[in-house]
């Protein structure tokens, strides 16, 4: 894995002598393997993957990574800490449940350091992409656009939002997804309204919108779009919000460039639905790094001031929401280099209407 590992020891904090790393996504992202229920263990100078037996296959080989074999991977940890002589542990404090964190004070004899600069640490490694994690990403969208173009040949008026739900996660598994997904963002008609909305069992009438907010998985990596289209027609208001939107979306797309601040780009779009008149309507920010999960990271939003830089793959979706009518968001990825832009979405931007 092009010498993670290596280089997250390198950088540990001088005053800690190791780093729990038990977020699955991240465990995975650090030694490519997906093993459940696992813990890494990185010091300056060794990293350890604890894991039951049931995975020594998987745990086994991995670079630069011991594998230490144990039924309950936090009594080994326990262990080995004591083993090693570590006193001062680093951890990520959003990936310990209540139970770890009482098992970590209870049966460790380390000080837990909790104090966000891990945090820190994995985001600044783990936000600038390489070309292999590039082309991982770009893959999972490929299986996205693939799914959003087939999946238009099976709506029609009268099926519920749960079934377009069923059907675009046995799409995505038949494209390719590694990660059977059943549980994505979308909705039908009214529910549009709603940014994060769930099916609820909504039918879908004539001229009904649909929102399909997926991605797809590829070795660990897994991307992120936003589509809309109507059932049988569109009437002119949600033509004229569609179109906001997409000018929208656009300009956002059209203002990335290094250097520039992330507040700079969500006001690039936000500026083209304020003027429309629908400002109050607009109620987040216009995106987000995509990557393993780490609890912070550059935004397009109204206050981050950070500074874009090469090796982002960032999120552009600017959104209108109607209570009681419907909403329209539309989002793409694009990969930041010192090159210029690239989109990674393929999908088609331009509303769609499907008959039926």
């Amino acid at each position: 894995m092009d010498g993670r590992i290596k280089r997250l020891m390198r950088m540990l904090p001088e005053d800690v002598d190791a780093a729990l790393i038990n977020g699955y996504g991240i465990r995975r992202y650090y030694t490519g393997r997906a093993i459940p229920d696992a813990l890494l263990l990185v010091s300056g100078k060794s990293a350890w993957m604890l894991a039951s037996p049931t995975y020594r296959k998987e745990a086994v080989g991995i670079p630069d990574v011991r594998y230490v074999e144990s039924w309950d991977p936090w009594v080994g940890l326990s262990d080995l800490l004591e083993a090693e002589g570590i006193r001062r542990l680093a951890v990520q404090a959003d990936q310990l449940t209540v139970a770890e964190w009482g098992r970590l004070k209870k049966e460790t004899v380390c000080e837990v350091v909790d104090d966000g600069r891990l945090d820190e640490l994995l985001y600044r490694l783990n936000c600038v992409k390489s070309q292999e994690e590039v082309e991982a990403v770009a893959r999972a969208q490929d299986i996205a656009d693939r799914m959003f173009l087939e999946v238009l040949n099976y709506v029609h008026a009268g099926m519920s939002d749960w079934e377009v739900q069923r059907i675009v996660g046995v799409l995505l598994r038949d494209f390719g997804s590694q990660w059977d997904n059943y549980d994505h963002v979308m909705g039908v008609g009214v529910n549009t309204s709603m940014p994060h909305v769930r099916p609820n069992g909504t039918i879908i009438q004539p001229g009904d919108f649909v929102m399909l907010d997926v991605g797809g998985m590829v070795d660990g990596y897994g991307s992120d779009m936003t589509r809309m289209f109507a059932v049988g027609y569109a009437d002119e208001r949600k033509r004229e919000i569609y179109e906001i939107v997409r000018r929208a979306q656009q300009a956002g797309c059209e203002a990335i460039e290094v250097g520039k601040t992330c507040c700079e780009v969500d006001r690039a779009a936000r500026d083209v639905i304020e003027k429309a008149g629908y400002g109050r309507y607009y109620m987040h920010g216009l995106g987000h790094s995509i990557g393993i999960p780490v609890p912070r990271g550059p935004r397009f939003n109204q206050t981050d001031t950070t500074e874009i830089f090469a090796g982002l793959i960032m999120t552009v979706e600017p959104g209108i929401y109607l209570p009681g009518e419907f909403g329209v968001r539309i989002e793409d990825m694009l990969y930041i280099s010192e090159e210029g832009v690239q989109n990674l979405t393929h999908s088609p931007r331009e509303l769609i209407v499907i008959e039926t």
